[in-house]
C-alpha cells in the first residue's frame, strides 16, 4: 500500500538500515533479520535487560518473583537491601513491516525475570498500567508474522496517520518509532538516531 502515511518495503529496509549503522556506532543491540529481499519477511530485533523499580515489577506480574525474594527487612546488608530492591526485566522489540497497511509494526515481549521466557509480562498487566496513565493503547496479542509466535502488538491503524505527520523527516521509521517508544515498555531511543531524521541516506 502506497501513498500519504505509508512507507514502501523499500523505505522500511533503507530507514532500517540507517538504524542498525548507528546502533552499531553506539553499541545499542538493533539488528536487521530476515530476508531483505522478500517484502514482509525482514525485521528489526532489540533483546536487552534492564531493572525496573519494585512497584512497576509487582504491577506487571512479578509478584510471585518478589514474595520469593523475602522480606527486605530481614536483610542484614544494606546494600543487598539496594540491589534486591529493583528487578531483572528482559525485554525483546521487533519492528516488522505490514503489507497490508504500508506501515511499520512494533512488536514485544517482556519477562520479570533474569531470563527471556520466565514470568512473561501479560496483555492484562500492561492494561492495568493503562489505567494508571501509562497510555498503552490499541495493544492486543498476536503471532509475529515470521517466527509464528505470540507477541504483544501495537495495532497498525494509528501508524498512517503518525507518519503522515513525518512527511519532512529523512527516516520516517525513527520519526514513528520516536513517537510509539514512549508506550513501548522500556523502549528507549538514543539522541545519536534522531540525527538520521535530518540527513539523507542510501541503501548500503
Amino acid at each position: 500500500m502506497d501513498g500519504p502515511g505509508t512507507l514502501t518495503w523499500e523505505e522500511f529496509i533503507l530507514n532500517a538500515k540507517s538504524l542498525v549503522r548507528v546502533s552499531n556506532e553506539i553499541s545499542d543491540s538493533w539488528e536487521l533479520r530476515g530476508d531483505e529481499e522478500v517484502p514482509g519477511q525482514a525485521y528489526l530485533c532489540r533483546s536487552v535487560k534492564t531493572f525496573v523499580s519494585s512497584d512497576l515489577a509487582a504491577a506487571l506480574g512479578g509478584e510471585n518473583r518478589r514474595e520469593n525474594l523475602g522480606n527486605l527487612d530481614d536483610v542484614d546488608d544494606p546494600f543487598e537491601a539496594k540491589r534486591v530492591e529493583d528487578s531483572p526485566m528482559c525485554v525483546e522489540h521487533h519492528i516488522l513491516w505490514s503489507m497490508s497497511y504500508g506501515v511499520p509494526v512494533l512488536y514485544f515481549n517482556a519477562w520479570i525475570s533474569d531470563f527471556p521466557g520466565v514470568n512473561a509480562v501479560t496483555v492484562e498487566s500492561i492494561q492495568n498500567l493503562a489505567q494508571q496513565g501509562v497510555g498503552y493503547n490499541e495493544l492486543s496479542q498476536a503471532v509475529h508474522p515470521i517466527l509464528g509466535t505470540i507477541f504483544l502488538q501495537f495495532h497498525p491503524c494509528l501508524s498512517r496517520e503518525l507518519i503522515q505527520n513525518t512527511s519532512k523527516s529523512n527516516n520516517k521509521l525513527i520519526s514513528w518509532l520516536s513517537t510509539v517508544a514512549p508506550s513501548a515498555l522500556n523502549l528507549k531511543l538514543r539522541g545519536e538516531y534522531f540525527n538520521l531524521t535530518l540527513e539523507e541516506s542510501s541503501i548500503s
